[in-house]
This record gives structure tokens, C-alpha cells and sequence, in this order.
């Protein structure tokens, strides 16, 4: 039940000292805000992170041929190594049995034309699997099938920002598109959340590219592929390492690569990507909670130092309470509620205060690795209610000292 002569006491203690007031409530409340503040900019660049490097899943191995930086059984230095279909199939069926796989082809800087307008894309040739090996978010239409690439069909996925530039926003599933001089039905668009150069691209059947584009160059390289992405599955960490040290030992005894050529063959696990981010996140998460429990066990410290002084001040006030019949309960109450009300107030002041800033300053500070900085409500109302405990506790105890001593005793100590 709402106590009016409680709370107009209250109010009277507190204004009757407004810089102390103030100064407290200033702790308190700059204790919440600076959680709030850094637990925004932690989860910004955890956000800003995953953002970008969301378009690869984290279960996946990704393996690269390039040219050799060290000779071997007879290959010379700076020739090029390339792998061919045979070896991403002896790969998946013997080495290795990833539940999703995909080879993937790449033409840099490809001439796409829709009626009078042209443009410089990235062109990617691959299989089905591609499509959630790399988290590629379809947006109309599907992705690629299998039919597509039995039947070396000519259709294409398409990227947002490619879309915006040649078909200016409207309805490009089902239209038609020239791609290096070949005509392609698009079946389907994408947009990516890793941004402008994902969405400058499209992809074709990895075997309608290899006929197209590597068959006219030479028949005998017309199946070789640029690269191969294997998922791991539920692979443990330790388990996924193991099969991409299966995968790079196959591949660099029939390539004939060096063991220490690391341009030459790169076998990347994502695993380890995905483990070593996690404990960087944890990291950041742990230093944002000393630092702002730090801070905040200083507001309560202050909380607590000013409330042993109230205390102090007051304890005639109690005596001649307690002499008038005043209960212990009663003056515990009165100060209790004080220091709640005030490591309320303050730590509410605090969490607006940080969450408007995190709020109107989003937009500016949004950065390729940095997005979204966002605060959780359930930990920062946690905090908050640690405070308020802290407060009540620090008024607890002196007023519980205070309400000891023998009103004689306390008048005389006037």
C-alpha cells in the first residue's frame, strides 16, 4: 500500500542535501550506463563480424589451388596447379563423406548485358549444395538443382545490386540475360547481408560453365575447378580437423604439391574460424562485465558510503523515534526504501540514457566489421536489480546498527 507520509519523508532527506543527491545518483547511474554503452559496442562488433563472414558457413572446409612456391617431384616453381572434377569426386566418395558438397568456378569481371545495359560482374559456376555452404539468402525464385547441372542447363541466380543495375528493381525471375555472350534464364535472386560485392554476382551450373567457358579454351582442361567446399556436418572440431588433414594429404600426393606449399594448395577449415571468434567473443563479453561490474560496485560503494553517513546524521532522529514508540522495523523501512529509490531512480536514468546513445548513434557508426550495436535487456535489467539489491543492503545494515542503540544512548551522542 502506497505510504504518502513515507514517501514525502523521503523526499525531504533527499533535497535536503542536493549536491550529495546528486553526486550519488551520478555513481549509480554512470555504473549502468557505461554496461550499457560497452555491452552495445560488443555485441556491434560481434554483429558487425558474423555479418560479414556470413557467407560461409562455419562447418565447412574450403580448399584453393594456386601456383607452387616450392618444387616438387618434378614441378617447378610458379607453375600452376589445378584440380579437376575426378579429384573433388575421389575426395567426397573416398577420403571423405561431407553430407553437402559443391565445386565452384570463378570468371572475374564477366560482361552481363539486359537489353541497352551492360555491366562488369562476377561470374560463379557451382552445385546445389553451394547455396547453404555459403548462406546465400534467396530472395525469389530457387537456387540451382541438380536437374540444372545434369542437363547443363543455361539459368542463373542473380545478385540484388546486379538486379538494381540492369533491371532497375522490377521482376527479373523468368527474364533473360546475357551472360559473356550467352543467353541465360534467371530462375532466381539473392541478397546477401555481406553487401556490395556479394551482390555483384551471379551463379551458373559449375557444369554448363566448365562446357561454355573451359571447353572453349581447351577440352582437355574443360573440367578443371578453382575450388572445392566440403561441410563438415555435426563433425566435432576435433573431427573436422582431422578430415581436412585427409583432404590436404590426398589432394597434395596426387597434385604432386609440397607439404609446405602453402600457395599451391590451401586447405582452410571454418571450424577453426568459428572456434577462435567464439572465444574472441567470449572474451570481449567477459571484459565488458568487469569492467561494468567494476564500475558498478563503485556506484554501490558510494551508495553505501553515503548512506552510512545519512545514518549517522540521523541517529538522534532514531532515538527520539524509537522514544515516541517508533518500531526498529519503521526506521529500517525508511531507510531501505531511501537508498532503493535512489539507486532506482539513478540506475534507470543511467539505462535510458545508455540505450538512447546506442539508439541515435547506430547510424553512425555502422562500419563494415561493426553493425547493429544492441544491448540484452534481460542482462542490463539483471544488473539494475544487483544494484537496487546493493543499495538496500547498504542502507540494511547501518540503519539495522543505528536501531540498536538505546534511545538514551543516541540522544546523548548528540
Amino acid at each position: 500500500m502506497f505510504d504518502r507520509e513515507l514517501w514525502l519523508e523521503i523526499a525531504h532527506t533527499v533535497t535536503a542535501n542536493p549536491l550529495r543527491t546528486a553526486l550519488t545518483g551520478l555513481s549509480v547511474g554512470l555504473g549502468i550506463f557505461i554496461l550499457v554503452v560497452m555491452q552495445g559496442l560488443g555485441f556491434g562488433l560481434q554483429h558487425g563480424v558474423e555479418s560479414t563472414f556470413s557467407d560461409q558457413a562455419s562447418n565447412t572446409i574450403w580448399v584453393d589451388t594456386d601456383r607452387s612456391s616450392l618444387p616438387y617431384r618434378g614441378r617447378a616453381v610458379n607453375t600452376p596447379i589445378w584440380a579437376r572434377n575426378q579429384d573433388f569426386e575421389r575426395l567426397t566418395q573416398e577420403v571423405s563423406d561431407p553430407p553437402e558438397k559443391s565445386i565452384k568456378l570463378w570468371f572475374w569481371g564477366s560482361l552481363f548485358k539486359v537489353g541497352n545495359k551492360e555491366g562488369n560482374y562476377q561470374l560463379y559456376g557451382v552445385q546445389p549444395d553451394y547455396k547453404n555452404l555459403n548462406g546465400i539468402p534467396m530472395t525469389g525464385g530457387r537456387f540451382l538443382s541438380q536437374a540444372d547441372c545434369d542437363g547443363h542447363e543455361k539459368v542463373c541466380v542473380v545478385g540484388g545490386g546486379l538486379v538494381k543495375q540492369l533491371f532497375e528493381d522490377q521482376g527479373v525471375v523468368g527474364s533473360y540475360i546475357e551472360i559473356r555472350g550467352v543467353s541465360f534464364r534467371v530462375i532466381g535472386q539473392f541478397d546477401s547481408p555481406s553487401g556490395r560485392w556479394a551482390n555483384n554476382s551471379a551463379y551458373i551450373p559449375a557444369s554448363t560453365a566448365q562446357r561454355l567457358f573451359h571447353g572453349s579454351v581447351s577440352a582437355v582442361w574443360m573440367d578443371w575447378i578453382d575450388q572445392m567446399v566440403l561441410s563438415t556436418g555435426d563433425l566435432s572440431p576435433t573431427d573436422a580437423a582431422a578430415m581436412a588433414q585427409d583432404v590436404d594429404w590426398d589432394l597434395r600426393n596426387h597434385l604432386a604439391v609440397h607439404p609446405d606449399d602453402q600457395r599451391g594448395l590451401s586447405v582452410h577449415d571454418n571450424n577453426e574460424d568459428a572456434a577462435m571468434f567464439q572465444r574472441i567473443f567470449l572474451g570481449i563479453r567477459l571484459f565488458i562485465w568487469g569492467i561494468g561490474g567494476l564500475t558498478l560496485l563503485a556506484g554501490a560503494i558510494g551508495v553505501a558510503n553515503i548512506m552510512g553517513i545519512v545514518v549517522k546524521e540521523r541517529t538522534v532522529e532514531f532515538g527520539v523515534r524509537k522514544a515516541l514508540g517508533a518500531t526498529p522495523g519503521s526506521v529500517i523501512k525508511l531507510i531501505v526504501v531511501e537508498a532503493v529509490a535512489l539507486t532506482l531512480v539513478s540506475g534507470s536514468c543511467g539505462l535510458l540514457a545508455g540505450v538512447a546513445l546506442l539508439e541515435y548513434g547506430a547510424p553512425m557508426m555502422q562500419h563494415e566489421f561493426f553493425s547493429n550495436p544492441s544491448i540484452s535487456f534481460d542482462v542490463t535489467l539483471v544488473a539494475l536489480g544487483v544494484l537496487v539489491v546493493a543499495g538496500a543492503m547498504s542502507g540494511f545494515f547501518p540503519a539495522r546498527r543505528a536501531v540498536r542503540i538505546r534511545p538514551v544512548e543516541a540522544l546523548r551522542s548528540e
